[in-house]
């Protein structure tokens, strides 16, 4: 009986979509090139970064480029290293944001309302067509809403936390994000 539970609990675990998000997302990045501009451009900085050394300024055509944060360009610097220099290893840092942003659902769902609240959070994100987009590409995006999605995951809780809101605040959740879409939307 023990044995059965516990097996159970390793299938219906975060680590199954842990591996579930490498057996989808993993394969085959390498297999068409760099089609969108961001993706060329964002691989160029990560190989002139190896190419010079200087891993302090991120730059394009050895020129600097202010454009974006330096720590996407890091990631697939030190994929370009790993992997060498190519369509994969640019690609590679997003999939491994795949397979982290389903065991955050997961352990979020759980906290939230159990295991397997956690679970079917995860596997509907997993399920959904953007994700196999996104965490095969080479853009910056995923990570952008990852560490923001997680800022507003832990101001939340946060917010919960303080005024005592911790039965009430699954609403309070669902009804923030939904006014924001509506303030975005109307501007």
């Amino acid at each position: 009986m023990g044995k059965t539970l516990r097996s159970k609990e390793l299938i219906f675990s975060g680590w199954t979509l842990v591996l579930l998000g490498a057996l989808f997302f993993l394969p085959f990045l390498g297999g068409v090139h760099l089609f969108d501009w961001d993706e060329i451009n964002f691989a160029e900085c990560a190989r002139e970064m190896i190419l010079t050394g200087n891993y302090g300024q991120v730059q394009i055509d050895f020129k600097p480029f202010w454009e974006k944060p330096p720590l996407f360009i890091w990631m697939q610097a030190l994929s370009m290293q790993l992997w060498g220099v190519g369509e994969y290893a640019a690609r590679f840092p997003n999939a491994v944001c795949g397979m982290l942003t389903l065991a955050l659902l997961y352990r979020m769902g759980n906290h939230l309302h159990g295991k397997p609240f956690g679970w079917i959070w995860g596997m509907a994100y997993f399920g959904s067509l953007l994700p196999h987009l996104y965490f095969k590409s080479g853009i910056i995006d995923p990570w952008f809403n990852l560490f923001i999605f997680l800022g507003l995951y832990v101001f939340i809780l946060g917010f919960w936390r303080r005024k005592g809101m911790e039965e009430r605040g699954p609403r309070l959740g669902s009804i923030l994000p939904l006014r924001e879409c509506c303030l975005v939307w109307r501007s």
